[in-house]
């Protein structure tokens, strides 16, 4: 019997009883469907939590801290600082893009009538697309020296010293028009008060530049100034200058992050010079695990957002497994119907098969007339099914039922996670499955057909 002839057969033998036929596709139908929408869940469970680590920082980020003064490394030596040797020295770590220093300094700043305590961070240029900072404008370029990228979280900062009762600044005000300057004098715009005393030198008032913003709600930097490090760097010695002249601190103006905020020591006292910490860039998510362990084996302490995220999808994970494992319990479900339909045709065409074997058919032929028929309701049950997934995960996605989604805050507004999400490979592996899970529960009846003796065939009514 031709290819061509067992599949045209097998499909009218599939409509000689249309209702039974159209009950086992709805069956398998249905299996593909739930397999597939439970598996659509887990997926916008696990992209919803990458999405939610992701506002809360860079996933590939790595923060390096230097807190164990005086400990040892795990082979027993000192830990070594956190300078710029080691810096260069993590930069050259298998999987790392880029390393950036943590350098702050705390000054006062004026943004016409307003005025506010700000951090400052010191950056290197080139860091602003290793680490994926947004900006709005431009980032820091080459040859900037007082320029700055402005965090619209620091505009919470500032308020109006003249004004009788607390005045923050307005939602609409543009800091990007506006004439900047900061002082390493931390009273520097404030309304005289009784009893102030006036520093014995006047620190002159720097002029600054915005060139870009941080308008990402919830990003690490949205809350910082950033400006290039050897900016900041000359403005810590000009406040440390600063506070010299006038006898000790200026009300704030020390910086945070440098060698003097929080000296490190050594095994036997030894002062050490270094860095309060850093962030290490990783070139992908599954170089951020290795790269945590050689930082820890050098005494570090460190912290990436992939904890978070592997935390998490340790606690969903049995769920994912519960939804999985209802969906393949519907397919089952699916394939037991299609073994029955299969043993009825069996039953209800047992002298059929019987004038088959007389005039000459092979048993392969018989077999392969039943695994076709099987195979149909696998392909038509398998396409519907997909179909009536999308269906569903738009209904879920429209309404909002939601497992592992949530509503995040963006520049742009409120966004909403998806419920369910449908990746391109998915309806492709269901075409698949289906029709390959349907030969399975075919495999049984087709063989149940060869093996009938013709003569009782020809009896069969």
């Amino acid at each position: 019997m031709k290819l061509t002839d067992t599949l045209l057969l097998s499909i009218k033998n599939l409509f000689r009883h249309k209702l039974r036929t159209l009950l086992t596709i709805s069956g398998v139908m249905i299996g593909t469907c739930a397999i597939m929408i439970m598996l659509s869940l887990g997926i916008a469970m696990n992209r919803n939590f990458l999405e939610q680590i992701n506002q809360m920082g860079n996933i590939m980020q790595i923060t390096v801290y230097h807190y164990n003064q005086g400990g040892k490394t795990p082979d027993g030596k000192d830990i070594p600082p956190l300078d710029d040797d080691m810096v260069a020295r993590l930069e050259k770590m298998d999987g790392v893009e880029g390393v950036a220093p943590i350098f702050e300094i705390n000054v006062k700043m004026m943004a016409g009538k307003y005025v506010g305590h700000v951090s400052i961070m010191g950056i290197e240029p080139r860091m602003f697309d290793i680490l994926d900072i947004p900006v709005n404008g431009r980032p820091l370029q080459e040859g900037d020296t007082n320029q700055m990228v402005f965090g619209r979280d620091v505009m919470y900062n500032f308020y109006n010293p003249r004004a009788v009762r607390w005045e923050p600044i307005p939602e609409d005000f543009d800091i990007t028009k506006e004439k900047l300057t900061i002082s390493w004098d931390m009273n520097y715009g404030e309304k005289p008060q009784p009893g102030m005393e006036k520093p014995k030198v006047q620190a002159k008032p720097v002029k600054v530049e915005v060139v870009g913003t941080v308008e990402q709600l919830g990003s690490e930097y949205s809350w910082r100034i950033l400006m290039p490090m050897d900016t900041v760097k000359k403005y810590q010695k000009e406040i440390e200058k600063y506070n010299r002249q006038n006898g000790g601190s200026n009300g704030g103006g020390g910086f945070y992050g440098g060698v003097r905020i929080m000296p490190m020591y050594a095994s036997g006292g030894k002062e050490q010079e270094g860095y309060y910490q850093v962030i290490v860039k990783a070139k992908s998510m599954d170089d951020v695990v290795p790269i945590m362990e050689k930082i820890k084996e050098l005494g570090y302490e460190c912290f990436s957002p992939v904890q978070i995220l592997e935390e998490m999808q340790k606690q969903s994970a049995g769920l994912r497994q519960i939804l999985l494992g209802i969906g393949i319990m519907s397919f089952v479900i699916a394939a037991i119907g299609i073994a029955n339909t299969m043993y009825m045709s069996i039953y209800e065409r047992t002298r059929e098969i019987g004038i088959f074997k007389v005039i000459g058919a092979r048993l392969n032929d018989i077999r392969r007339l039943f695994m076709m028929e099987a195979w149909w309701i696998g392909v038509f049950g398998g396409i519907f099914g997909i179909f009536l997934s999308f269906g569903m995960s738009y209904l879920l996605n429209k309404f909002n039922v939601s497992l592992g989604g949530s509503i995040i805050w963006t520049p742009d507004g409120q966004k909403t996670l998806p419920s369910s999400v449908i990746p391109f490979w998915l309806p492709i592996a269901a075409l698949i499955f289906a029709p390959l899970a349907s030969l399975l529960a075919g495999l049984l009846p087709s063989r149940r057909a060869m093996k009938l003796s013709v003569m009782k065939a020809l009896r069969q009514d």
